[in-house]
């Protein structure tokens, strides 16, 4: 039996305050060994440097910076690819920044519901992606599988939904593979969870929605302008100059209160 030590993927760009959050939760609940790889994407400076500092002498975290010119989907496969081969472990986890583990022991439950055949278990896609299979918000990999299987995790052909890590769901089904995926719900539809007041903010919960396994803000570094930018809003945020100031204001509101409602639900285990 492969011993239970895991590394921990993440690729940064300018969203170092989510990222110092991840780092937080991984030291609070995982019960595994582990150590977490970070891969900036030429962030700014500040937000490089930021994130420099929190680490420093904090050995379970080794951070990378990639002087890339890729932008988008791109530099985030071409990044996931670079991580993955620094991955000595037995298992691994990629997060993505703006994503991080809620459940105490999330390491443990997530490993032993591994087996011969499911070889990765993580978030449930949204929109009119597969539901079927784990996506790449918050994923975690038996790694002489996905090794053996050669995942290259940069997208191909977006508008065709071959986005960041599309090979994934294609390849482990046709070796024979299956993949545990984590129910999805959205705070625009569901209003019980504590993130219900945080407009569009996605996370993922158990099969029998009780407890929070991972939470997706969908936000990263752009503060959410995509997520804001419809319906009414999409009117209200193009008015010249108070618009764009109003939806960055929303955006760091709902960034921070986030990150406040995850730091409590941590503390709380």
């Amino acid at each position: 039996m492969a011993k239970k030590e895991l590394s921990i993927l993440i690729v940064n760009y300018n969203t170092s305050a989510f990222v110092k959050l991840s780092i937080f939760a991984l030291e609070k609940l995982s019960s595994y060994p582990y150590h977490i790889y970070i891969m900036d994407n030429n962030s700014e400076k500040k937000d490089y440097e930021s994130l420099k500092k929190h680490i420093n002498n904090n050995e379970n975290v080794s951070l990378f910076r990639n002087e890339t010119n890729l932008t988008g989907s791109i530099a985030h496969g071409t990044a996931l690819n670079e991580l993955v081969t620094k991955v000595k472990t037995p298992y691994f986890s990629i997060l993505d920044a703006d994503a991080t583990w809620l459940k105490k022991g999330w390491d443990k439950i997530l490993l032993n519901k591994l087996d011969n055949k499911i070889k990765v278990i993580g978030t449930q896609a949204s929109g009119n992606k597969p539901k079927d299979f784990p996506l790449m918000f918050a994923i975690l990999f038996e790694t002489e599988t996905l090794i053996k299987l050669n995942i290259d995790f940069r997208p191909k052909d977006i508008s065709l939904l071959q986005d960041t890590g599309w090979e994934i769901r294609e390849k482990y089904l046709k070796a024979g593979f299956k993949g545990k995926y984590l129910d999805y719900l959205n705070t625009r539809t569901y209003k019980k969870g504590p993130f219900k007041k945080i407009i569009a903010g996605e996370y993922y919960l158990d099969n029998n929605y009780s407890q929070i396994f991972a939470s997706h803000f969908g936000r990263g570094s752009s503060l959410g302008y995509a997520k804001y930018n419809r319906g009414f809003t999409r009117i209200l945020y193009k008015i010249p100059f108070f618009g764009k100031h109003l939806l960055r204001r929303k955006g760091i509101y709902e960034k921070n209160k986030w990150i406040e409602i995850c730091k409590t639900i941590i503390n709380e285990q």
